[in-house]
């Protein structure tokens, strides 16, 4: 029976990727999609005992107090929530969430379908879950920020596991908390940047794949390949669980020599087609958009980077360039005004702050020393170091959130040291807690002083502004916004409290300046306003400029 299971999981796949290769693309596709995984899950549970202990335990004040200890970072970020902070980008991820019809796109194509509209195509996943998000709480600027709080409750969750499952208990409600106020991750977790989704699925596959590495048996190769698949359909950060796996399972083969841990590799391969193999068809048919971000950011070969262009001319070579960019992204470390870009600035800040430097240094070289002894933490490393191969390997400045994959296993390594003190037998208990609970609380306040320091002048996002004034003061009218096509302003008016628009449309100013109607009710958001409000203003006298600020105007009768 349970290799029935297993070929009707394949032939399933099968048809799934000949109807997406066919372009006979039908919504129930998603559905059997869905069963194959099922299917493979029925297989590897199939005549085994799974037991779940936390159903057979009492409910007790400790097990409260995890319960708040997990969801703390939730607390910590909506508690640090501004309401008009956001990046833009969660904004228009959001609004392609809302207005995706998932009913006529094909669901293994690209999010968003134009590709004008944004910089680049992601998976369709995490649009769909927020999508749902959204039927249930609404679409708000809340709701947006809120749509993220489940994916870090989940990082949260996992933390704790993969702690606990690596060192111990004490040491993994540290970690929580340590990457609750963690600077960098409170500046990016407290809008609702879809990229966290991301680093959820890859703690959920990291920690299975924790288990398989104590268990070795085929259920967890094939929940660790399941959800190795499920790493390539949110953002691009998780795409280092490929190679992460193979790594994994061949420091696996070396340790036990058994041809056990071969086969197992060979069935988490094939549970990672099961997910992945429909996209995979759809992007060598028809249009491959899970390189389309990289062949921008990239390096060494990215439309946005110079650096293809000097080595071709023989102005530095490869080296040169990744070295380079090696020195300045270890700089951003602890240097102001070195890291950060495209929006993401964190204040120009240094990544860390001087005490969380010191310790994570503390906690890397106690690190290394420990694996000795805790070889799994090996793999924190190796996450980490390849989260920092992302950066280093993308366009300059260095771009922390190309390394916010690497947060919750940087909180890993920060607790290291606090690991140490507690298992010092020799010492004092009392003395061991106190030092403990003070370094902590210290770690803590620095941490939210330099988050709240690096979003200084943040709290004033222009479109939210300019909206909720139109909104207010020029309801019902036609907003024309004169930009150039793909400009987010329309998507961030989707949000605003009270939109009364009858219509909004984005295009380029001499279009607008060419088609010009005086004789209706009009507004005009305009950017580059000193090149463009006197050519509006020679259209319509006694039409009205409002200067917003250095970047918008608005023109209304």
């Amino acid at each position: 029976m349970q290799i029935i299971f297993f070929i009707i999981s394949i032939l399933i796949s099968i048809y799934i990727n000949l109807m997406v290769f066919q372009d006979k693309y039908s919504p129930v596709l998603i559905y059997w999609w869905l069963l194959s995984i099922i299917f493979m899950i029925f297989f590897s549970v199939f005549g085994k005992r799974i037991k779940i202990n936390f159903l057979n335990r009492k409910f007790s004040k400790k097990y409260l107090f995890l319960f708040l200890i997990i969801l703390l970072p939730a607390i910590i970020r909506i508690m640090n929530y501004i309401p008009n902070r956001f990046h833009g980008d969660d904004l228009m991820t959001a609004y392609f969430s809302a207005t995706h019809d998932f009913t006529k796109i094909n669901f293994f194509s690209g999010i968003p379908q134009d590709k004008v509209q944004w910089v680049s195509q992601f998976p369709t996943m995490f649009f769909a879950l927020q999508r749902i998000f959204f039927i249930f709480f609404g679409e708000t600027l809340l709701s947006v920020k809120l749509s993220v709080i489940p994916y870090v409750i989940v990082i949260s969750l996992m933390l704790f596991l993969i702690v606990r499952a690596i060192l111990n208990i004490k040491t993994a409600v540290i970690a929580v908390v340590l990457y609750a106020f963690l600077a960098v991750s409170l500046y990016h977790e407290t809008t609702g940047l879809h990229f966290i989704s991301s680093t959820a699925v890859f703690t959920v596959f990291f920690y299975f794949a924790l288990l398989q590495w104590k268990n070795n048996n085929s259920f967890y190769s094939v929940i660790t390949g399941l959800l190795c698949g499920f790493c390539y359909l949110f953002y691009n950060s998780s795409f280092i669980a490929l190679p992460f796996m193979v790594i994994f399972y061949f420091l696996q083969l070396i340790r036990l020599k058994e041809l056990a841990v071969f086969r197992n590799f060979v069935l988490a391969l094939i549970a990672f087609l099961i997910v992945l193999s429909p996209y995979l068809t759809y992007a060598f048919k028809y249009n491959n958009y899970f390189v389309s971000r990289t062949s921008q950011v990239s390096l060494l070969s990215g439309s946005w980077s110079g650096v293809k262009d000097k080595i071709a001319r023989g102005e530095s070579s490869t080296l040169n360039e990744i070295k380079d960019s090696l020195i300045i992204s270890l700089k951003s470390f602890y240097y102001d005004d070195v890291g950060g870009h495209g929006g993401y600035d964190f204040g120009h800040l240094a990544f860390f702050e001087k005490y969380s430097l010191y310790l994570f240094i503390l906690g890397f070289v106690t690190g290394i020393l420990l694996i000795f002894c805790r070889f799994e933490l090996i793999f924190i490393f190796l996450t980490t170091l390849f989260c920092f191969g992302a950066m280093v390997f993308s366009t300059p400045p260095p771009a922390y959130h190309r390394f916010s994959l690497s947060f919750p296993f940087l909180s890993i390594i920060l607790s290291i040291p606090f690991y140490i003190l507690l298992s010092l037998n020799t010492t004092n208990r009392l003395i061991r807690y106190t030092v403990c609970v003070i370094f902590v609380f210290t770690y803590m306040y620095f941490n939210q002083q330099y988050f709240l320091k690096s979003i200084k002048g943040e709290d004033y996002h222009e479109s939210i502004i300019i909206s909720d004034y139109i909104n207010n003061n020029l309801p019902g009218r036609n907003i024309y916004v004169a930009a150039y096509p793909g400009f987010g302003f329309d998507k961030v008016y989707y949000f605003s409290q009270g939109k009364n628009a009858k219509s909004i449309t984005t295009g380029y100013h001499d279009g607008f300046l060419k088609n010009f109607n005086p004789n209706e009710k009009y507004v005009y958001a305009i950017i580059f306003p000193e090149a463009f409000n006197e050519k509006f203003q020679q259209l319509d006298p006694n039409g009205k400029i409002i200067n917003i600020s250095k970047g918008y105007s608005l023109f209304a009768n």
